[in-house]
């Protein structure tokens, strides 16, 4: 069993941070190995599916995700069966100026990436936190002034 927790603040109104990491459309704007993203029907709820397409460990992959949680504001889960069994779990918090982001990765991985479950835990755990650090620079970039 692979499974971790990663988190960042993110110095944005929790709205605006639910509103971006939630949204499936955005997801290859902060998550590297996601090439694509797309809902099947919006606005976004408990049963809604989620065509992706990644590029994991050198493997390009094809997959349906599920929401399992939506609470706006509040929680954001998804479950893939793709490269392995995984759900991902989000949890926002307002505090501190900002938003807290704390993000759950549990999964099941077998065939290839069973006989390296160590390390696939201590990649997968550097890229996840690697995409929230993306995901809070792109939301606390400045906007450039309108003319």
């Amino acid at each position: 069993m692979v499974k971790f927790e990663v988190s960042v603040q993110i110095n944005r109104p929790i709205e605006e941070v639910f509103a971006f990491l939630a949204d499936p459309a955005k997801l290859p704007e902060w998550n590297a190995i996601v090439e694509e993203s797309r809902p099947e029907e919006t606005p976004i709820r408990v049963g809604t599916k989620i065509q992706q397409r990644a590029k994991f460990l050198g493997r390009r992959i094809d997959s349906t995700a599920e929401v399992v949680e939506y609470e706006t504001n509040k929680r954001f889960a998804t479950r893939a069966d793709k490269p392995f069994p995984v759900m991902i779990s989000n949890r926002f918090e307002s505090g501190a100026g900002g938003t807290k982001v704390v993000a759950n990765f549990e999964g099941e991985p077998g065939g290839f990436f069973k006989f390296g479950e160590t390390i696939l835990t201590r990649i997968a755990t550097k890229q996840f936190q690697a995409q929230l650090e993306t995901a809070k620079e792109i939301l606390e970039a400045p906007v450039p002034a309108q003319r």
